[in-house]
């Protein structure tokens, strides 16, 4: 794939607007996974910034389904709804589930907490509303890659904090879950990339904390949490070349530590953002298959 492709830029080289474009048209080149669902529809739901758009995805058969609430990666800047339309298909079909794919405020424009007061309105209008759209109030999940896997472990502590909701579990995809403050072997190893550099982290980071000091805030870095005990069982997987890989691999220890069931599953071979090649990449098919094997089983439990 690599050496079919084009040489990706610097993303500090590129205007913001013609960055998501560009991340836009590369996404939707790519086919997505040949499954069934029920039904697909985009609508807009109250948010703290306004109107937020979701797209739930519905699958086939009787409900009601369990939900999983799904936020896209990007580092905070870029993606929406069509960019990672692939992952959410695979999670609702696998995982037997409604998906409710959410397209947050983005960086620069809405910089932190922006971003995490989306994820949660969301999450909790998806409980509030569960019933009426087919789904199970009492079987709700988080899940997202990369920022998107960072604002899935955010909502599951805001979740544990508020008591209004019982998460039965939390899926997150390479995503850092710190602020880049490390200095890991894979940081070193992988600082060129493929796709992700260690010089495209930053940029996304400064774009989307406005207050160097925000880096603390478990909103911005859940690993950074006063405490992680109580929260629901997680799904991290992780890519073996990939800057950010031992900081997500940290939190799973971090969870693991705190008395949390963890699976953590490290994909040889594979780069940042490879799950969103689910239609055509092997490891991607087994990687979701992985994660939906996990969310079944959480679904199957008799109480939260």
């Amino acid at each position: 794939m690599f050496a079919q492709a084009p040489e990706w830029p610097s993303v500090r080289s590129i205007p913001v607007t013609q960055l998501r474009e560009m991340v836009r048209q590369s996404s939707l080149a790519i086919p997505g996974p040949n499954v069934a669902l029920a039904n697909i529809a985009d609508r807009e739901i109250p948010g703290p910034g306004g109107p937020l758009p979701i797209r739930t995805y519905t699958p086939l058969g009787i409900g009601p389904h369990p939900v999983i609430v799904y936020f896209h990666g990007g580092g905070w800047v870029v993606g929406d709804l069509d960019t990672q339309d692939a992952i959410a298909r695979a999670l609702a079909a696998g995982a037997e589930s409604i998906v409710i794919s959410v397209d947050y405020r983005l960086a620069p424009e809405h910089p932190f907490p922006a971003a995490p007061e989306d994820a949660w309105a969301a999450t909790q209008w998806a409980a509030r509303n569960a019933a009426s759209s087919g789904g199970d109030a009492a079987r709700i999940a988080v899940a997202g890659g990369s920022a998107g896997g960072v604002l899935a472990c955010v909502v599951a502590l805001m979740a544990r904090d508020s008591g209004d909701i019982a998460l039965r579990a939390q899926v997150n995809f390479y995503g850092s879950c710190n602020f880049p403050s490390h200095d890991t072997p894979s940081a070193r190893e992988f600082a060129q990339g493929p796709i992700l550099t260690s010089e495209d982290i930053d940029f996304y980071w400064e774009q989307y904390l406005s207050d160097p000091a925000q880096q603390g805030d478990f909103r911005a870095s859940p690993f950074r949490a006063s405490s992680h005990v109580g929260l629901p069982p997680a799904f991290i997987g992780t890519a073996e070349i990939d800057p950010s890989r031992d900081d997500a691999e940290a939190y799973a220890a971090k969870l693991d530590a705190s008395g949390v069931q963890v699976e953590l599953r490290r994909y040889a071979g594979m780069i940042h953002g490879f799950a969103s090649w689910v239609g055509i990449l092997p490891t991607a098919q087994q990687a979701l298959a992985d994660a939906c094997a996990f969310l079944k089983r959480q679904f199957e439990r008799t109480s939260a």
